[in-house]
Parts: C-alpha cells; sequence; structure tokens
C-alpha cells in the first residue's frame, strides 16, 4: 500500500508540470476517463444508503483495507462487513453537487514479483452525513483503488475532520 500511495504523490507531481512526449514509457499511472470507475462508486453508496452490506461488500476484494483519517485501519473484506454493518445504521451519505474526480491508470509490482495493474478514484468535494437526529456536511476528500479486470476495490481511504463526527456519536464506533 505504501508503494501505491507514494505512487500517487508522484504522478500528482508529475502531473502538476509539462511534460515531454515519454509518457508512453513511463512506470508512473496516467490519467484515464473516471465515467466507469465512478459509476462503481455511486452504486457502492446507493447500497451503503440502503443498508445493503452484502452489495456493497461485493465491490471489495477479499484482502481490501480501509483507512480512515483517525490512523484507523480495517484489514479484510469481513472487517470492513462489520464495520459497514454499524456505521450504515448510523448514517446516510450524500456526496455534494459538484464532486470532483480524476482517475489514474498504472502497474506497480507486488511482494511475490508479480505485476499488478490498477485503477485509481480520487474524488474530492462537500459530503453529508446525515440520520434523523444530526446532519454534518464536512470536506471530504476520499482514494478507492481499484485492483485486477474485475475492478474490486483493494484500498478506500476517506481524509476528512472527523470532530463534528465524534461529538455526534455516544461512543466512537471507528476506533
Amino acid at each position: 500500500m505504501k508503494k501505491i500511495f507514494l505512487t500517487l504523490i508522484l504522478s500528482f507531481a508529475i502531473l502538476s508540470c509539462e511534460t515531454p512526449n515519454e509518457e508512453a514509457n513511463s512506470d508512473l499511472p496516467t490519467v484515464i476517463d473516471e465515467t466507469e470507475l465512478v459509476a462503481i462508486a455511486d452504486a457502492m453508496y446507493e447500497a451503503m444508503n440502503s443498508d445493503d452490506v452484502e452489495s456493497v461488500l461485493n465491490f471489495y476484494a477479499d484482502e481490501a483495507a480501509w483507512s480512515f483519517p483517525n490512523g484507523v485501519n480495517i484489514e479484510g473484506k469481513e472487517a470492513i462487513g462489520q464495520m459497514l454493518e454499524t456505521t450504515t445504521s448510523i448514517w446516510d451519505i450524500t456526496r455534494e453537487e459538484g464532486t470532483n474526480y480524476i482517475a489514474l491508470k498504472g502497474s506497480d509490482t507486488n511482494e511475490n514479483g508479480e505485476v499488478e495493474e490498477f485503477k485509481v478514484l480520487l474524488s474530492w468535494g462537500g459530503q453529508t452525513f446525515s440520520n434523523d437526529d444530526t446532519s454534518i456536511t464536512v470536506p471530504y476528500h476520499n482514494v478507492l483503488v481499484f485492483f485486477g479486470d474485475d475492478n474490486k476495490i483493494g484500498w478506500n481511504a476517506g481524509f476528512y475532520d472527523r470532530t463534528k463526527f465524534v461529538e455526534a456519536y455516544d461512543e466512537d464506533p471507528i476506533k
């Protein structure tokens, strides 16, 4: 995961610079059309808001991980399902109009020396978490990393200020 995160940071640095036409031979991720990955994310959010954890988990690889801004990392599809059972019963999630997306495609060598293709969907914008008692809107940045031809999510990371969430819980479910 650290190699992927480093690759993402480096790709943003390179994308922000004018580069010569050597991209075809680059090991760095390239920008791709985000439409397919946004559709997957939309379907996942729809399943979350329907409290359909089983359908949400169909989007994840067995060895998937989910990272939170408070340093909590949940590893494995089963553990992600347990977390979702709690959080989907608390919140409905709405992405604000004007959410921005960029998608990248690249490859990396795993610990077994095998080359793995991956796609990354980066999104940023306002996101509202609401229930009968509370509505919290926060600036939200999300990273979804997809692996393989079946586009299973291997890593999900959200970056946002959790202060309002902690105030809304009797006990923080993400700890």
